[in-house]
């Protein structure tokens, strides 16, 4: 039987090579290895997340006592590294030596003697500095020691020193690094916010209001996957960030109106939508992603959704389809997701400078497109979960500099509970602020 280091080690080999989204890696290890007790499934989801959120410290670690260049390292010999020095760094309950010999046995598996050794010679000499390594002097920081110490691509770091400054980019950097809580919508659809909490006390979970969104629960303790949950599968809850549910009520869709969701991937702000008007109307929900589709069919027939039409396609392809104008549209650009940081840390090791501007002139092509389908009077919401101008603030500039017959509405003039995430008449969600996922969306308004 494989221990819950191995199992980890695998699922981030997995992602090093073949790239994959951790907590869907996770939760299909974890179903396949069911074998392990709860604490030994917590500690594969935190090594596996650990490891990604510090791996930009952790390979500056191996940088400095390896003979080898990171870049000429086997990935499967880094992997095993980094899995070792992520427990010496930050898991005090395991002993330094016992992750120094589980790497070396996992290496014995499938390298030659010398690799073992090599291995072994490294985290040797990290384990007799861990206690130095283990100190951060935090002051008269550069951005490179930002980036290093918080593991950061320099590029991001700098890149939010220059939009908020060094000190709040280092809160920034910190907050991503940090759990982030899990949250659940309540389907108003079939129960509300008391009854739910009911519910989930008598299947064992502790749960408390969300501090912003009005339908939002925080889980405090649980001891399950919440999918397996009876509640889930009768769809009473979504799992949802508050700062996701917030830029959809920013649509404030009514009963009976027509909405187009332009991207809504797996379902989440489209099904929110759905309950605030009541399942009643239409909603379009367009997705160049069939499986994303697929995902999104399942959610509207678990939480009974019944008003939403999904269709299969790029959304610069509407034009060649009879869809219509639309009372509401909601854009949910793709977007280099840098607002995410703490659910994806992968990701801040995948994106490179060059995706984010490829990314902001999809976006500005794609708002472009979705404004030719509203009414006059209508209303168009472009949301992002990064944290980037270019992406952001820029395009909705951009756009209202083209569109003369739209106007940006305040975001705190929707509701009260907004007036905390304004910024420039837009609503901008940051971890580090608000506890919450990092989101930005402006509320657009046709006039003519």
């Amino acid at each position: 039987m494989l221990s819950s280091r191995a199992i980890a080690h695998k699922i981030l080999l997995q992602i090093e090579q073949e790239s994959g989204y951790p907590d869907r890696l996770i939760q299909s290890y974890l179903d396949r290895y069911d074998y392990l007790d709860p604490r030994d499934k917590a500690l594969v989801t935190e090594i596996v997340f650990g490891v990604l959120r510090w791996q930009g410290r952790i390979d500056s670690i191996i940088a400095k006592f390896s003979n080898i260049r990171l870049k000429k390292i086997n990935p499967l010999v880094k992997v095993i590294l980094r899995t070792a020095i992520y427990q010496m760094l930050f898991l005090d309950r395991i002993p330094a030596s016992a992750a120094v010999n589980e790497a070396v046995k996992l290496a014995k598996e499938s390298q030659p003697h010398y690799v073992v050794r090599y291995v072994n010679a490294v985290l040797r000499k990290v384990s007799s500095n861990i206690e130095s390594l283990k100190q951060v002097d935090e002051s008269n920081l550069s951005s490179g020691k930002i980036a290093e110490i918080y593991s950061h691509p320099q590029w991001i770091v700098d890149a939010w020193i220059e939009e908020l400054g060094e000190a709040e980019t280092v809160e920034l950097c910190k907050a991503n690094n940090e759990t982030p809580p899990t949250t659940i919508r309540v389907n108003t659809l079939l129960t509300s916010v008391s009854e739910l909490e009911r519910e989930l006390c008598s299947e064992g979970l502790v749960v408390e209001p969300c501090l912003y969104a009005p339908d939002a629960l925080k889980i405090v303790k649980s001891h399950s996957n919440l999918m397996r949950l009876q509640s889930y599968k009768m769809g009473l809850f979504q799992v949802q960030d508050e700062a996701s549910q917030l830029v959809a009520h920013l649509l404030t869709p009514e009963p009976g109106e027509r909405v187009l969701d332009a991207c809504a991937g797996f379902g989440g702000k489209t099904t929110l939508l759905a309950q605030l008007m009541q399942n009643h109307g239409e909603i379009v929900a367009v997705d160049l992603s069939s499986w994303k589709i697929a995902a999104l069919e399942e959610n509207l027939s678990r939480l009974k959704v019944r008003i939403v039409n999904p269709i299969n396609t790029d959304v610069r392809n509407l034009h060649d389809m009879n869809i219509g104008l639309f009372d509401r549209i909601f854009l949910d650009a793709p977007c280099s997701g840098l607002g995410v940081l703490r659910r994806k840390p992968d990701i801040k090791w995948k994106r490179r400078p060059s995706d984010v501007y490829r990314l902001s002139l999809l976006q500005a092509e794609l708002l472009d497109t979705v404004s030719s389908f509203v009414k006059k009077g209508g209303t168009i919401v472009y949301a992002t979960c990064t944290l980037l101008a270019i992406e952001n603030w820029g395009i909705v500039e951009s756009f209202l500099q083209k569109h003369a017959e739209f106007c940006i509405e305040t975001v705190s003039s929707v509701s009260p509970w907004m007036k905390p995430f304004q910024w420039k008449d837009c609503f901008c969600s940051f971890p580090h602020r608000h506890g919450t996922d990092g989101f930005f969306a402006a509320r657009l308004k046709r006039l003519k």
